[in-house]
Order: structure tokens, then sequence, then C-alpha cells
């Protein structure tokens, strides 16, 4: 029998199901409530599937920058992008990058989105994000970012502070660097997204989005999409190192 508890300890909502029906997936309970017709437990299911996966999303997102800060502290900064650079470069940004870049810019919006939205971002995260299109880019608006926004913010549904402070001090740049923008101050976690636009420089001589990130962690975070690649401001090449001229025509496949 299915059982939502509140659970004073966590917080929030728990299934406590009898041991036959625990293991059975959130998704199939919701699936079978919605053909019986029991509509009010599909609603109750749906919510708390978002809180369902939360626990997790959260704890890989605040270990990964807890990893990168002891990385900083007994290796030096430059190996915090080395280390983002080495697991970024092989299969997963390569592969992602390639399957991008035979879309159009429209489908990588829909590819993001739905990998934006699975990333907790909005305020009840629980995915909600803003679509905004103008004449030279389509944008996504996060506020905050599921990941470096919460953790930077402090996590109001958990009652946890920003993780820049105790327990957590969590780390950020001491200097500015072409892989954290040329700013300092840049949490280490939030590097591997100016990786994210450094590799496909290098591949194939433009990013396919570039980050909107603020220093104010109460400012929204952005990935914008250039509806064409010349249209790119010359910004967005030199906060990393490199000039816009001749990158953008190579246009190569690795």
């Amino acid at each position: 029998m299915l059982r939502l508890v509140n659970s004073e300890r966590l917080g929030r909502l728990l299934r406590q199901d009898d041991w036959e029906t625990l293991g059975t997936s959130t998704t199939d309970l919701i699936i079978k409530a919605a053909k019986q017709g029991r509509f009010d437990e599909v609603e109750l299911l749906a919510r708390y599937s978002i809180s369902e996966g939360k626990a997790l999303h959260d704890l890989m997102c605040d270990w990964i920058w807890d990893i990168l800060t002891k990385t900083a502290e007994k290796h030096g900064e430059g190996a915090v992008y080395e280390l983002c650079r080495a697991t970024q470069e092989t299969w997963m940004m390569r592969r992602t990058w390639k399957a991008l870049l035979r879309m159009s810019v429209e489908e990588r919006v829909y590819v993001s989105t739905e990998i934006i939205r699975s990333h907790r971002c909005g305020p009840r995260q629980d995915g909600t994000i803003e679509i905004i299109e103008e004449k030279d880019r389509y944008s996504i608006k996060m506020d905050p970012c599921g990941s470096g926004g919460r953790m930077r913010r402090g996590d109001p549904i958990d009652g946890t502070p920003s993780r820049l402070g105790p327990p957590y001090n969590f780390g950020s740049t001491k200097k500015a660097y072409p892989w954290s923008w040329n700013e300092k101050n840049v949490p280490y976690y939030c590097v591997h997204c100016a990786v994210n636009e450094i590799l496909p420089i290098e591949w194939g001589g433009y990013p396919l989005w570039v980050t909107g990130y603020s220093e104010d962690a109460f400012e929204p975070c952005y990935w914008h999409f250039y509806k064409d690649p010349s249209l790119i401001p010359d910004f967005y090449f030199e906060r990393l190192g490199f000039r816009k001229k001749d990158l953008v025509k190579r246009r190569t496949v690795c």
C-alpha cells in the first residue's frame, strides 16, 4: 500500500510503502493511479517525484564542488581547470558537441531546456525556467541554476546556507583566469561552464552556447544560444583568452 509521510527529519514527504511495492518506481505508480482515475494521488505523486530526486542531485553537486575545493587546496587552482578539462573533453563533452553540432540552433535549445528542467532550476527547485527569444539569440534563464546558483545562494527548501560559508566553506578562484571567464571569485564548481565553452571553441571555432554568469549569486544565470556563430559578441571569446577573428570561420568537425 502506498503511503506518503511527512518526515520531520527530512522536512519533506517520504514514501513508506509496504515492502513489496517499495521498489516500484514513482513513475509507474503515477501511471497506474491515472489509469484507475485516482487523480488526487496522481497530483500528490507528481509533486513527490520532484523532491524524490532532490537529495541525490544536490548531494552530487555539493560533492563535486567540495572535491574541486580540496583539489585547489592541495594542488593549486590550475589543477581545478585541468581536472574539469580532463573529464569534460573525453566521452562527455566531445560526444555531446558532435551531436549538437548536427542540430539546428532551435533543436539545441530544446535539448538543453530538457537538461536544465531536470537540473532542478527555479525557486521551487522543480525545473522552472524561462525561454527568451531575441533578434539574435535564444536564452535559457535560470533563477537560480539548480546547482551553482542553489549552492551559492543557499537552499531555502532544505534550510541550508550558502556553500561559500560554514559549515561547507567551498572555494572560489582567488585570481582571474581564462577558464573562469577572466573573473576572480568564481566558484570552482562553476568553472565547468567555462570549459563547456572553451572546448567547442578549440574544436570548431565557436561555443555552441555562452554562459551569462553574474558575480551576484542572487542574479539569474543564462545560457545564450546565438542564431548564427557570427552574431556571438567578441566579448564571449575574449573573456576566455581567444580572439573571435578567424575562429568562427573554421567551423571544423573533429
